[in-house]
């Protein structure tokens, strides 16, 4: 999928400190080699090092609104509690009267780039706080263990917080359950999500609780992520999107919370976990989801200059045995209502591209993906210049697409739409220029070979041109807007390829292919 949310080894430890950086008292070090128990990373720094504070804070988070049925999954924050304290005990508030025997854990790995999922060393029998242990489930971690999907490095729970400080709400509410710690790598696309959910599900019941840990968007110059004003606008605007995002999660919807992250940038450290689960809960469960809380650092610290966003989820509902998804539909003509359902796909990504909002995360509360936007299809974006910057600057701001149904409708479009704002032939699109567009989409037929190219039909075939190993193409629609014959328009697109004008006339292939064209001007 396109801009994957990937931070490298500096950017995980950058990530790292600048969270920390809220947090007061000095982060306790963990030995690099130790026995049986994994012992406490970040206790008195993150949260109370003494028993005694330590429950008395916890329990003065747990109050939340009742679900009326335990949940099978909740996404929780890690920060430390003085800010999302709050927020994790109206998660965890739910667990109570519980009758699991089982928690799988799932976060973000902070220091170690991987792909998959990372379990502890095998030595390791229990992971240790100030209120004592919790002991691991062995014999299912031994049992992922023996999966590709988590042959992630055990050296990233060395000094790893997002896991240790969602367990003492575990012990408050459920007490010494049994454990499955699995860090994420942020590597992990949305293909070893789905692999690591199918191994999951063979462990998933009645008994079984997934925990996953994450903290929203991280907004400042510290994160290297600053898209808004650092002013009193800053706190409601990252609720909103929050709010926004943690819907999709809600929805169990896993494209479209990948896809709103994705094509915004936005900084949620959990994405890749959070994409594990919602393969699970969309594949391996019956119910429903809820927000229980959105808030930011802000609300505590005051701060502007970097502000955290915490987001707390719940899940209710029965865990199942593993669906497989349904074949993919063929492509048809598009209706009308999917026309119009595409064009505001692609400025829904345009917008959330540039503004960093949350847009496309509420096309997909919207619209259904169905039909031929599931349909495998190749597709074409176009930006066009409306109005008095047509005239000055010319109509053509951009256009990229892929020539291949090799996957869905709705993704080709996202991707397409992200790509254009970048056509390398002009500067890249600013925000600014929204409102001075109107987007254009072409859902491709396949292609096939013509022996010559007087078998090409102006204003009705689209053409791929290749010689050379190089390659151009134009949309049917070219012709018709330029009102070029075939030779001047079979001289451009080898232009456009990098070749001489006349080299079409010998050694060149054509494909040619048609278009359902619509755009919304219309």
């Amino acid at each position: 999928m396109i801009r994957q949310l990937r931070f490298g080894s500096a950017g995980l430890i950058s990530v790292l400190a600048q969270c920390s950086a809220l947090f007061v008292g000095v982060l306790m070090t963990t030995q690099s080699a130790y026995a049986e128990v994994r012992p406490p990373a970040v206790a008195g720094a993150f949260y109370p090092g003494s028993v005694r504070e330590l429950q008395r804070d916890v329990q003065g988070y747990l109050h939340g609104e009742p679900t009326g049925h335990p949940p099978a999954a909740v996404i929780a924050p890690h920060a430390g509690y003085v800010f999302s304290g709050a927020t994790a005990g109206k998660t965890f508030a739910g667990l109570a009267g519980g009758t699991y025997t089982r928690v799988i854990l799932l976060g973000p790995s902070h220091y170690e780039s991987f792909r998959g999922g990372a379990l502890p060393a095998p030595e390791i029998t229990a992971f240790a706080t100030p209120l004592g242990e919790m002991p691991l489930d062995r014999a299912a971690a031994a049992k992922l263990s023996k999966y590709p999907e988590f042959s992630g490095p055990a050296r990233a729970h060395n000094r790893e917080h997002c896991l240790e400080v969602e367990l003492p709400f575990l012990q408050a509410t459920l007490g010494g359950v049994s454990i499955v710690p699995i860090l994420v790598g942020n590597a992990t696309d949305r293909a070893a999500a789905r692999g690591m959910a199918r191994r999951l599900a063979e462990f998933v019941g009645p008994d079984t609780l997934i925990v996953v840990s994450s903290d929203f968007t991280h907004h400042g110059g510290p994160y290297g992520y600053k898209p808004f004003a650092t002013d009193a606008t800053l706190p409601p605007k990252l609720i909103a999107l929050g709010k926004s995002t943690a819907a999709r999660a809600v929805a169990i919807d896993p494209r479209g919370f990948s896809d709103q992250i994705e094509v915004s940038g936005d900084t949620v450290c959990g994405a890749r976990p959070i994409g594990v689960l919602l393969e699970l809960l969309a594949h391996a469960f019956q119910g429903t989801g809820r927000v229980a809380d959105v808030t930011t650092s802000a609300e505590v610290s005051g701060e502007m200059g970097q502000v955290v966003t915490y987001v707390g989820v719940d899940f209710t509902g029965t865990w199942g045995p593993w669906r497989d998804d349904p074949p993919a539909p063929h492509p048809t003509e598009l209706s009308a209502a999917e026309q119009k359902s595409a064009l505001a796909l692609a400025r829904a990504t345009l917008t959330t591209h540039l503004t960093h909002e949350g847009q496309l995360a509420d096309w997909f509360g919207a619209h259904k993906v169905e039909g031929n936007l599931a349909a495998p299809s190749g597709v074409f974006v176009t930006i066009n210049n409306r109005g008095a910057k047509a005239k000055k600057a010319g109509r053509l701001r951009g256009c990229i697409g892929t020539m291949e149904a090799t996957e869905p409708l709705v993704d080709a479009i996202v991707e397409a739409a992200v790509s254009a704002a970048h056509d390398p032939r002009f500067p890249e699109l600013d925000a600014r220029e929204l409102l001075e567009v109107e987007l254009e989409v072409s859902v491709l037929s396949p292609m096939r070979p013509v022996p010559g190219s007087d078998a090409i039909v102006l204003g009705k075939h689209g053409v791929l041109l290749t010689k050379s190993g190089r390659r151009a193409v134009f949309l049917p629609q070219v012709a018709t807007e330029t009102g070029w014959d075939l030779n001047t328009f079979l001289s451009n697109l080898s232009l456009k390829a990098g070749l001489s004008p006349d080299a079409w006339k010998s050694g060149a292939t054509f494909e040619v292919f048609t278009a359902q064209v619509f755009g919304e001007k219309e």
